[in-house]
Parts: structure tokens; sequence; C-alpha cells
């Protein structure tokens, strides 16, 4: 704290003008002139040093404006100190200095920027019946009441759907292309001319979708934008996690599936199914999300197709999947699309007894067979999987 100078500069020299109380009157009158000389110097210096002191404060360099302003009232609590000289204006009303700020630029840009980090996803618990109804405009998360490992993606429209999962359909089931490398944007579009209609719906293990992300990550493939949504969906709700390199399935083994709204509107007709054909869509994804997920399940639809199919039957199947553009080399994917077009595809449009190039009998026969002996899903009647 600064000391406070003298209220008057005269208060030195009152002090020093008594006069002593023993001094004869000559002696008074001999010694009232140098005195008098004396007095007027010591005013003269006392005055200049007052003037120095004033000059050396207004030379001060004044205290710097801080970046915060703060309000009136905080401005009358300071100290009597700090406010003397002109008062000034509240901080807000100056305007910052622009070489100042682009002074400061490049050292603020060497500070450690925050990381971004994906929202976290928000899924949505729902029965299967549930879900058929539910309509937004947005993409929605459902986890499947009937069966907790198998998450369902509901996209707005085709393209969006396809945005997300052409590149995963292409790696992992669709034929004529490659297993061993995931193809970049420019590829997809030449070896895939109707993006919007290369799958009107999608369902991969957590095995599969942990392939893609690592190969992509491997290759430096670049992901677009509803990937990105989707591996962070993915690491967000355990379905995958990060390893050593890359990415693995989460324990217990989980599912995706998708499909889109029905009859979207302002969607371009071509990008988006009717409520017949999302009802099928759904069913059909979700029983690929059973095989998956249910081991007994699974099991029993292995032993069909091994054990209680014909080669001849078998080979009707292969025709009619191959057909679609599915890889008939695959047996896993024959048995899994077999069921799924047999048990959970009602509408004909998808399949049916002449696409399957069989009659309307032989393909009852096909299903009454399947269901005996009872599966082990409550898809179809049976119990709820364990664990």
């Amino acid at each position: 704290m600064k000391r406070r100078p003298p209220a008057d500069a005269d208060e030195d020299t009152l002090i020093m003008r008594r006069r002593p109380r023993v001094a004869a009157a000559a002696k008074q009158r001999q010694a009232r002139r140098p005195t008098s000389i004396w007095l007027a110097l010591a005013v003269i210096v006392a005055l200049a040093g007052g003037g120095a002191a004033w000059v050396f404060r207004s030379l001060e360099p004044p205290a710097a404006t801080p970046t915060a302003t703060a309000p009136p009232a905080a401005v009358a609590a300071a100290p009597v100190a700090q406010q003397r000289g002109p008062v000034q204006q509240p901080a807000a009303a100056q305007q910052p200095d622009p070489a100042q700020q682009a002074a400061s630029a490049p050292q603020l840009a060497l500070l450690p920027q925050p990381v971004v980090q994906p929202s976290a996803p928000q899924i949505i618990d729902a029965r299967l019946a549930e879900i058929d109804g539910l309509r937004h405009s947005g993409t929605a998360v459902y986890r499947l009441a009937e069966n907790p490992r198998i998450l369902l993606i509901d996209f707005p429209t085709l393209a969006e759907q396809g945005h997300a999962m052409n590149r995963l359909a292409a790696l992992i089931e669709k034929s004529g292309m490659p297993r061993d490398r995931v193809l970049s944007e420019p590829e997809m579009s030449v070896a895939v001319p109707n993006p919007d209609t290369y799958y009107l719906a999608h369902d991969y293990a957590a095995t599969s979708l942990a392939r893609f992300f690592s190969l992509a990550e491997a290759e430096t493939q670049a992901l677009n934008p509803q990937e990105r949504d989707l591996l962070a969906l993915l690491v967000g709700a355990h379905v995958i996690e990060r390893a050593g390199s890359g990415y693995v399935a989460a324990k217990p083994e989980m599912a995706i599936v998708t499909l889109v709204q029905a009859d979207a509107q302002g969607v371009p007709v071509g990008e988006t199914v009717d409520a017949p054909l999302r009802d099928t869509m759904l069913h059909h994804e979700v029983s690929h999300g059973e095989f998956f997920t249910n081991p007994a399940y699974r099991t029993h639809c292995e032993r069909f197709w091994r054990e209680r199919l014909t080669d001849a039957e078998r080979g009707l199947f292969r025709a009619f999947l191959a057909g679609n553009g599915y890889d008939p080399s695959n047996e896993t994917l024959m048995i899994n699309e077999m069921q799924a077009y047999l048990m959970h595809t009602p509408d004909a449009r998808a399949f049916s007894a002449a696409l399957l190039h069989v009659t309307p009998d032989k393909l009852a026969d096909l299903r009454r067979r399947f269901m005996n002996p009872q599966p082990p899903t409550p898809l179809l009647g049976g119990k709820a999987p364990s664990g």
C-alpha cells in the first residue's frame, strides 16, 4: 500500500517556524532576516518536492485492464488508493485491441485443446411388437426385451442406412466382394450402382463388426460420418471394445440388426418401405440376431440344414440366396438366411413358394419340419435364451 503524501506541503514548515521563548528581542530582530530567508528556501524545496512526486506518480504505467469485467459495485468497493485519479469507464465499454488479440492467437493455439468425446448412445428398451409401430424422424436404437443381446438400429431412410452399413455388407457377406480388405468409397460407388437399395436391412455379429473396423483402421481407410457414428455406438454400448490392435467383440457376444422407417415423409420414392415390408424386415432381421446370440437356436438351425434337409432342398435355398446376392460358399450364412426366410419372412414380395421354386405344399412341409422339435427361441414360441 502506498504511503499517503502530506495533506499540505507546508505542514512540516509550520513545525520549523516555532520560535524559542528564551531569545532576547535584539537577537530576534537580528535572526529574523536569516530565518526568513531559510523559511522561503524551505517552502520552495517543499513545493518542488511535492510537484516532483506528483509528476512521478503521473508517469507510472496505468494498471492493466482485466479481461474479466468487474461489476460497478466491485469498483465502488475498491480501496481509496486504487480509485485516485480520473474515473475510468467500465471495462465492458472498452473495445479489445486487435493487435493484442492477433498476438495472443498463436499462444492460444499451442494450448492443449479439449478432446471431444462422442456422446453416449441413447438405447431404448422395447419389445418386438412395440418397435414395429414406433415412428421417429431420426435414427433410433433399441435393445430387444426378448433378447437383450440384440441391438436394433432403426434408420430414417434406406440412404442413411446404406451409408452406415453397405461397406460392412460388402466385406462380410456380399457375393463377389473381397473378404480380406475394406473397399474404399470410390470402389464402392463402382461396385454398387444402387447403394440405397443394396440391402433393405442388415444384421451382423459383433465379431464381424470388430473385424470391419479393425481392417479399416489397419488400412487407414477413412470412415464416413455414419460409420463413425456406428463405431461410437458399438463401443459405447459394449458391443465391441478396443484391443491391442483394432477391436474385438465384447463378452457375451452381441449382435446388431437394422431396418428403416416405413413411409417416411419427405423421402423420395425408392428410399423408403411400406408398413407390411417393414414388419417383415423387422422379424427377419431379429431372427438373425437370435441366430448370432442364442447358441441353442443356432444348433437347432444347423441340425435342420445338415440332417433334415436333402441335398436337393439345400440346393434350392442356395440358388435362391445366391440370386439375391448372398455368398453361396459361406455355409454359416446359408444356414442363417435359410431360417430367416423360411420361418420369419411372411411378405410374399420377399419370400414365397414361387421364389423358392417349390409348391405351396412343399413350402408348408419345410416349415412343419423346422418346427419339429420345437425351436428354442421365443420368436417361435419357445423358451427365451438364458445367460
